[in-house]
């Protein structure tokens, strides 16, 4: 399991919420507020602040906006008032996935959701979306018939066979066909059985006297203030104490006294559901062309159990049906169990071998490139110092010591771009049996590493070389050139280390993302490289003339530099580097010449801390879900 975490599976499809985890084969079900199921139900606060898990109050409140469930605005083209259905989804799938971490102690490595039959691209993308803003893996999508029907046969079902899904926990009673392949099931059709109410709703208006119109909307929408929401649940416990015994009491509104129901009154109020299975049967047959004979099986579902449907089913199919009453989890379970039946982990660069080639003498452009600027600003520095001696003996040097730091970070960057080299390109020779090429993990790993210990020791060099040409204390140097080098040094040890565990399809982008620009970096060198010539009238200034507009020309160039360094956007840099180089080129004074150079230092350095996140959050995707946790991210 990548990363060590868990696969977390979340039913949203039946009357309650409920989600299973799975932690190294263990499946555990997520206590969600310290139940094992539920509501679908949030309310949205004054402040904004979501509550999840709330069942509709008997009283709405005037200052909190209650919505039943989130998954279905999104099908919603327009809601009064306006809502925005992913955002409240995404702090719904949040709260879930928190309890899960919490309970488990591990990220979310792997994310599935049951969703409705007939769901397309456009509430698929929805969902896809709110997942993402929950800082969650992008989800598997199951649909409820598929994970149900993987729930009862555990993947036993002979391919190309075909199975009848009713699902009877949640208003409207769908039927579905699916037919099992390799890749799990294919739906072939599905029907929802016409109804106006469901059974509760019916027994509710059986109870108050009312009579059922084909016109009339459920009791629970018309008169929430006359206690129509605990009518409804008093029902449905009522029709729970049925199972195990003969009248159950059904608490009325008051002032009315409470009732009393029998299996009789469930079996009436029933009827017009039983009379309908038979034509929905036949329906939903014609639908996915099949037959009765081409049935393997039949399942069924109900929250609570519904009086005749099971014979009913038997007579209309043929096949004696699996039932299913209660099973909070089944769907949350068989969408796991579909989806990670057919789950292959991502290859990592640690067991990828990428196609290279052979050495050319294009490939080593960057490294030549930058290497050779960075020499060049070394070598100006040495030569154009300004030594002051008393009896021979030197007793202070004066040069640039930020341009002696950009050469030290540039040599470092020159080890980038032959680090690059390693994983894309044949350094040398051939492999033989004996000898089998390593991975691209290996190669990344190996050349970073040599990057980080090669760029340091060559910025250390620098500073002892240039110690050593003035005759004078080296420690200065040193402490430019190395400390210029060593952040860039940390960044690429820590590449080495968490880069093989990026995934192999994002390693191209991530190879074109660490070779160094070679523009950007030319540009800065030649701009650094002129401005100290306009300082000390040396050559090119001593031959031409003009060192004010050289120096204000390299001013610019650097500042262009600094700009396209710092960011990867085109509208930042498009909106930066004018203003910079023309900022630059203004302020350009001796005094101001190393502050401009250590601007651009501090540009490359941040190139490098973007590449490391950049890699961090490749190797590891749920990092940022975590912090968040821990942190107490928001719910929304």
């Amino acid at each position: 399991m990548p990363n060590g975490g868990i696969r977390l599976s979340i039913d949203l499809t039946s009357a309650v919420i409920a989600a299973t985890a799975d932690l190294h084969g263990t499946r555990i079900p997520v206590m969600l507020n310290g139940r094992i199921v539920m509501p679908h139900g949030l309310t949205v606060d004054p402040s904004g602040q979501l509550h999840v898990g709330v069942t509709a109050p008997s009283t709405p409140s005037p200052d909190h906006q209650f919505i039943d469930d989130p998954l279905e605005l999104l099908g919603a083209a327009r809601t009064e008032p306006p809502l925005d259905a992913v955002q409240l989804l995404a702090g719904q799938l949040w709260h879930i996935a928190d309890q899960a971490v919490r309970q488990t102690g591990a990220p979310v490595d792997a994310l599935t959701i049951t969703i409705p039959s007939g769901w397309g691209p456009r509430r698929r993308g929805h969902l896809t979306d709110a997942a993402t803003r929950a800082s969650l893996p992008a989800p598997a999508m199951v649909t409820a018939p598929a994970a149900l029907a993987a729930y009862v046969t555990a993947g036993t079902v002979p391919d190309a066979s075909c199975l009848l899904i009713c699902q009877a926990d949640r208003h409207r009673i769908t039927l579905t066909i699916l037919q099992a392949n390799p890749d799990g099931y294919r739906e072939l059709a599905t029907r929802p059985i016409s109804l106006t109410h469901d059974l509760d709703h019916a027994l509710a208006q059986h109870i108050t006297g009312t009579s059922p119109t084909h016109d009339d909307p459920p009791p629970a929408k018309t008169a929430q203030s006359d206690g129509a929401v605990a009518l409804l649940e008093s029902i449905r416990q009522a029709r729970q104490l049925l199972t195990t015994q003969d009248r159950a009491p059904v608490l009325l509104p008051a002032p009315r006294q409470p009732a009393v129901i029998t299996r009789d009154d469930v079996t009436a109020a029933a009827q017009p559901l039983l009379d309908g299975v038979d034509g929905a049967v036949q329906d939903i047959l014609d639908a996915a062309d099949v037959d009765r004979h081409h049935l393997t099986g039949v399942i069924h579902r109900e929250a609570e159990a519904i009086p005749g449907l099971h014979e009913r089913l038997t007579a209309a199919t043929g096949h004696t049906p699996t039932s299913l009453i209660g099973h909070s989890h089944a769907l949350a379970d068989g969408a796991l169990t579909l989806t990670t039946a057919h789950h292959h982990a991502t290859p990592t660069a640690a067991a990828t071998q990428l196609p290279r080639v052979r050495l050319r003498i294009r490939d080593l452009t960057s490294a030549i490139v930058i290497g050779g600027c960075s020499l060049a600003l070394l070598l100006q520095a040495v030569l154009t110092a300004d030594v002051v001696t008393v009896d021979y003996h030197v007793i202070g040097v004066r040069t640039s010591l930020p341009q002696l730091g950009v050469a030290g970070a540039l040599a470092m960057i020159t080890a980038f771009a032959v680090a690059h080299l390693a994983p894309i390109t044949w350094l040398a020779g051939t492999t033989t049996p004996s000898t089998p090429e390593p991975a691209t993990g290996t190669l990344i790993r190996r050349g970073y590493l040599a990057a980080a210990a090669g760029g340091t020791i060559a910025a250390a060099l620098y500073g002892l070389a240039t110690g050593t040409a003035v005759e004078y204390d080296y420690q200065p140097y040193l402490k430019w050139t190395l400390g210029s080098a060593l952040p860039l040094a940390a960044c690429a040890a820590v590449i080495a280390a968490t880069a093989p565990r990026i995934p192999a399809p994002q390693l191209p982008d991530w190879l074109t993302r660490t070779r160094p620009a070679v523009l950007h970096t030319a540009t800065a060198g030649i701009g650094i490289y002129l401005m100290r010539a306009a300082l000390t009238i040396t050559a090119p200034v001593d031959l031409t003339g003009m060192p004010g507009l050289v120096g204000s020309v390299g001013a610019a160039l650097l500042g262009v530099a600094t700009a396209l360094t710092a960011s990867r956007s085109r509208t930042i840099r498009t909106v930066t580097a004018p203003g910079l180089a023309i900022g630059y080129a203004v302020v350009f004074t001796s005094n101001t010449s190393s502050a401009l150079t250590v601007g651009y230092l501090v540009a490359l350095t941040w190139w490098a801390t973007r590449l490391t996140a950049h890699t961090l959050r490749l190797a590891y995707p749920n990092a940022r879900q975590t912090l968040s946790r821990l942190t107490g991210g928001p719910a929304t």
